[in-house]
């Protein structure tokens, strides 16, 4: 009956601060009703009953806070049972306090429901929202037919249709809330497992990356054929470069932002992904660059990583053969553009916002995981820029970059900004070191 779904921890969390609130509401409620009782303030309420009923929720309430630290196991079926025990209590409150002409205690029913999802099963929330559906029923045919006094401490004219109207309002109410919590919890619960699969990921890409440092390492000291090493280190920079994707786009982490020159930063970019390819003689680059000094308040490990799979993107859509063309200019008097364009297969305009996506790719499964592009966008926005594809299948694709510009200063004297440190290859080993 209780919710798996969700981690226990995040549940046992959760019921700590459902039952603080729950003290806190019930002291307010308690005290309104002293009010009420003091100052005859309507009358027609029966203060006695409801305040023996928020006194007995309260010591349910307290007594939470001596299991949660002598019986932790017992917290979520305790916070279960209490849910149903309150289910009761708001019956009661509610007849006292004008009967089912008093839409407030109603629309307590509704708050209940919401929380209870978040700690029973499907089962579980079925359960409790018919368990809800017989209470307020009950106590709508115990007062239409006269079994218990009504407390119409409002002085509403009484009538079937009204009570009706009041009946099939608020069951409705409590329908609808059933539905759309039990959709809630649902997305939460892939929320959550898509957080779960991510911190797997992440540990994961850690895992991998130590003996791959190693094997690299290994086959610099051996002696190896041309062809099997160039095919071992296309294969471990494959590995590492997926490792370097996972951990980037998976990492939440503060930018480092200073001044930087986009020329220097683009050739560095460039220049790194060139420096891996296993045979880029295919391959035809045209730098075009303004002659302007352009810089930016960005990160600069954030924008190498962004430029580099642009770059990267446009060599594997033209399989090993075409023109790549990156080109940087003004654009207006505040921004600057940068422009990647291939020759390769292009993209049908359907699959634009596809594109971006995780772990969404056209390419074959030797050449990514889909996670270049959806870092690239990340990385740019971040830096309070935007990107834009243009293309066509069978004429290539363009991918256009706009940065803010930075304040046209020149950088303090002995100063140069570092760039791209997260792909320097480390000392003693090669280029294509993760």
């Amino acid at each position: 009956m209780l919710n798996t779904g969700l981690h226990h921890k995040f549940q046992i969390r959760l019921a700590d601060y459902f039952f603080r609130a729950k003290v806190i509401l019930g002291c307010a409620l308690i005290a309104f009703a002293l009010f009420f009782h003091t100052f005859q303030f309507l009358e027609g309420i029966q203060s006695a009953p409801v305040i023996g009923a928020l006194l007995g929720e309260m010591a349910l309430f307290l007594l939470y806070f001596a299991l949660r630290s002598h019986k932790p196991d017992w917290v979520l079926p305790y916070n279960a049972a209490t849910l149903f025990v309150d289910v009761l209590a708001i019956t009661v409150a509610l007849h006292y306090t004008g009967g089912i002409y008093s839409m407030m205690w109603s629309f307590a029913y509704l708050l209940l429901l919401a929380v209870a999802s978040l700690f029973f099963s499907r089962r579980g929330r079925i359960l409790y929202s018919v368990y809800i559906f017989l209470a307020y029923s009950s106590l709508f045919h115990l007062e239409r037919t006269g079994v218990v006094p009504r407390h119409n401490v409002f002085g509403v004219p009484e009538s079937f249709g009204l009570d009706l109207f009041c009946w099939s309002s608020t069951v409705l109410l409590i329908v609808v809330m059933a539905v759309v919590a039990h959709n809630y919890v649902e997305l939460l619960g892939r929320f959550q497992t898509f957080a779960n699969l991510g911190r797997l990921s992440t540990e994961l890409a850690h895992e991998i990356r130590t003996p791959l440092q190693v094997i690299e390492a290994a086959m610099e000291r051996q002696e190896f054929p041309s062809a099997a090493k160039r095919e071992i280190q296309a294969q471990t920079e494959r590995i590492a470069r997926f490792i370097r994707e996972m951990l980037a786009f998976g990492k939440t982490e503060t930018r480092r932002v200073c001044r930087v020159p986009v020329r220097e930063l683009l050739d560095y970019s460039v220049g790194l992904v060139f420096k891996g390819l296993s045979a880029p003689n295919g391959i035809e680059l045209t730098q075009d660059y303004t002659p302007e000094a352009l810089w930016v308040e960005a990160d600069p490990d954030q924008l190498a990583m962004a430029f580099c799979n642009l770059v990267r993107n446009g060599l594997d859509s033209m399989d090993g053969r075409g023109r790549l063309t990156v080109s940087l200019s003004r654009y207006g008097f505040e921004w600057l553009r940068i422009d990647i364009r291939d020759t390769g297969s292009g993209i049908d305009r359907s699959e634009f916002r596809k594109i971006f996506e995780p772990f969404y790719t056209t390419k074959s499964g030797r050449r990514g995981a889909g996670l270049g592009l959806a870092i690239a966008k990340k990385f740019v926005e971040a830096n309070g820029g935007r990107i834009e594809v243009q293309s066509r299948p069978g004429e290539g694709s363009v991918f256009t970059v706009k940065l803010p510009l930075a304040a046209e200063q020149e950088p303090s004297a002995g100063r140069k900004p570092q760039i791209a440190s997260y792909a320097a290859p480390a000392q003693g080993s090669g280029p294509n070191s993760p």
